[in-house]
């Protein structure tokens, strides 16, 4: 059967899943660490097709976009409106990518919620299989060097150098802390004796009473926002280059946890929620299209010293997903959760002090979801051989 017997719909159907199924993909391997989206792009063989829709984007295509989507609202409902529309994204190829993003939503949404309960309830052996997965990955930047020389080990040692500061710098013990301690004064104010008594509990109800849909509930401070703007726009900068993941760099930048919290948080609606991955949102927007344009120019220029410099960041970021980390116990932890203050007793951190396996027990298990992230980091890169030759 040729493609002349096909029915069309059914051809359009089929194009569609597909697209959606590798934006699922893409999204997948951008909320795990060590699985580059770059790399997917790679993979399925439109890494250069994204590169060029991207650097089309400029100015006056979006003021063109601006007025498309005007013409749009304004003749809604008119016969062949939409068409045209459609038409429009389709000639840009900007129709492909939203369908990208899409299903890298669908993906996003539907595992930010797994990966915040296994973070809190199963860290060593979700940090090991994240270890795994980037020491195996590490293959993917040293396949692509052409040649090995001084300057290129220079900007490997630098990656690492880099890198490894970066996650020593960045303790989310001293993060839990300041947010503990700026939550005691307002719980204080709220309760003044300390004790939660039915009376208090319902003076607290009255001026914070569960929240619903679209309300502010002030879990936010203006740096969060600020920095979720940062780290947005340098964590896109990594999904697009093959072999380093951008989770991978939200790591090493503590705003992993805090993004994918916001996240599973979304079916609340929250205000300061939206407001945070709006943050979130328009950082990967901005530094998609600075960046993207920046990458490309480095790698055409400084190609080899580039991977140099991705291969000391994935070596340098083991040193961060070193399943085994010092646990502090702070003895009142006061969090907020969703318009309230509660406070946890006896809670257990981790900071970013790598330390050996308490015990054998924990060690097998550990080795056994490393060895799981190899292999399945393996499996990715020979398939990824094979689709290449």
């Amino acid at each position: 059967m040729n493609n002349d017997t096909i029915p069309q719909p059914l051809v359009k159907d089929q194009s569609l899943a597909k697209e959606l199924f590798m934006g699922v993909c893409l999204g997948t391997a951008n909320i795990i660490p060590g699985v580059s989206g770059g790399t997917f792009l790679l993979v399925f063989k439109i890494y250069e097709r994204v590169f060029a829709i991207l650097n089309r984007i400029n100015k006056p295509l979006l003021l063109r976009l601006g007025a498309i989507f005007f013409y749009l609202v304004k003749n809604m409902g008119r016969n062949g409106c939409t068409r045209e529309v459609v038409s429009f994204l389709k000639e840009t190829d900007i129709l492909f990518l939203l369908k990208l993003i899409l299903g890298a939503v669908i993906a996003i949404i539907a595992l930010s919620s797994l990966m915040k309960y296994l973070l809190i309830h199963q860290f060593v052996m979700t940090y090991s299989l994240f270890f795994g997965l980037i020491l195996v990955s590490i293959i993917i930047p040293v396949k692509m060097l052409k040649s090995l020389n001084g300057p290129v080990a220079f900007c490997v040692l630098l990656g690492v150098i880099s890198t490894v500061f970066v996650s020593w710098s960045v303790n989310p013990y001293d993060k839990v802390k300041i947010k503990s301690v700026n939550l005691e004064s307002r719980y204080q104010l709220l309760y003044p004796d300390g004790i939660q008594t039915p009376s208090s509990l319902g003076e607290g109800r009255d001026r914070t009473r569960e929240p619903g849909p679209f309300a502010f509930t002030g879990k936010y401070t203006l740096e969060e926002y600020a920095y979720a703007i940062i780290c947005g726009a340098v964590s896109i900068s990594a999904m697009v280059l093959p072999g380093i993941s951008g989770s991978l760099v939200m790591i090493l930048m503590g705003s992993y946890f805090d993004v994918i919290s916001a996240i599973s948080a979304l079916r609340f609606w929250h205000l300061d929620t939206l407001a945070f991955l709006c943050c979130f949102g328009g950082g990967i927007v901005v530094g998609g299209l600075l960046f993207a344009r920046l990458i490309n120019f480095v790698l055409k220029r400084y190609y080899n010293l580039t991977m140099g410099f991705l291969i000391g960041l994935m070596a340098g970021s083991l040193h961060a997903l070193w399943p085994f980390k010092k646990v502090i116990t702070m003895g009142r932890q006061y969090v907020k959760q969703d318009s309230t203050i509660v406070v946890i007793e006896n809670a257990r951190v981790y900071t970013n002090i790598n330390i050996l396996p308490q015990n054998t027990h924990e060690l097998v298990f550990a080795l056994m979801f490393v060895l799981v992230g190899c292999g399945v980091m393996y499996a990715f890169i020979r398939a990824e051989s094979s689709q290449a030759s």
